[in-house]
């Protein structure tokens, strides 16, 4: 996709897109499998979203994944050559800390659990690089041209859900989205693979999508890379 940057374009006004980003509540609430797999076809349809945005950046024998990391480079670029006022650090460093928070507050110690530092910095680095991402987008949406593939990630995380991102399953490039659990007193992560009827598998926060757990005795193993 060529892009026309020869011409400067007028900072663009964001602010109503950081206030969505500000009114996230992070893995919240905790739900049960039935109340989770109620929500799947909401989830599905995102993620379908989020496949097609990105489709018209996807350069043939490169992933979907390469696609969405190469596209917050060009629209780093595209954004600060168009004069926009940086607000995607902002938004990194606000759902970094929020992010962050919220995975210790509900899911660690505090949340009758144990989610340890480390865990929960590797879900914040996930949600700061999606509001970055989102956020730069729409600072060069105009010349972009095409939807922002972004949004539907962070109506994943409005939802309370933790997305992943593009991975390998059983050698198939797929979409991952952790549901946060509660069985009980128990709080675990569903593993939910685009196109799944249902959460199959569970895993605990620190494992991200390795030792899963079979919801049910008859489910076929699953291999996530």
């Amino acid at each position: 996709m060529i892009l026309n940057l020869s011409q400067p374009n007028e900072a663009i006004s964001i602010n109503d897109h950081v206030s969505k980003i500000k009114s996230i509540k992070y893995f919240t609430p905790a739900r049960t499998v039935e109340e989770a797999n109620s929500i799947l076809p909401k989830v599905n349809e995102l993620i379908e979203n989020h496949v097609k945005a990105l489709s018209p950046w996807k350069q043939e024998g490169n992933s979907l994944q390469y696609a969405s990391d190469s596209l917050w480079d060009l629209a780093r670029i595209v954004a600060m050559r168009s004069g926009v006022t940086n607000t995607w650090d902002s938004a990194w460093d606000y759902a970094w800390k929020e992010a962050s928070y919220s995975a210790r507050d509900n899911y660690g110690w505090y949340g009758g659990s144990y989610v340890s530092g480390e865990t929960a910095r590797d879900a914040a680095r996930d949600a700061a690089k999606y509001a970055a991402r989102y956020i730069v987008y729409e600072s060069a949406k105009e010349k972009m041209k095409e939807q922002n593939p972004f949004s539907s990630i962070i109506e994943l995380y409005s939802m309370g859900l933790k997305p992943t991102y593009f991975r390998k399953v059983d050698e198939q490039e797929k979409f991952v989205v952790d549901l946060p659990i509660k069985k009980g007193n128990e709080f675990t992560l569903g593993c939910y693979v685009h196109g799944d009827r249902e959460i199959l598998f569970t895993h605990h926060w620190k494992n991200y999508c390795s030792g899963l757990v079979p919801l049910k005795e008859d489910a076929s193993s699953r291999t996530i890379a």
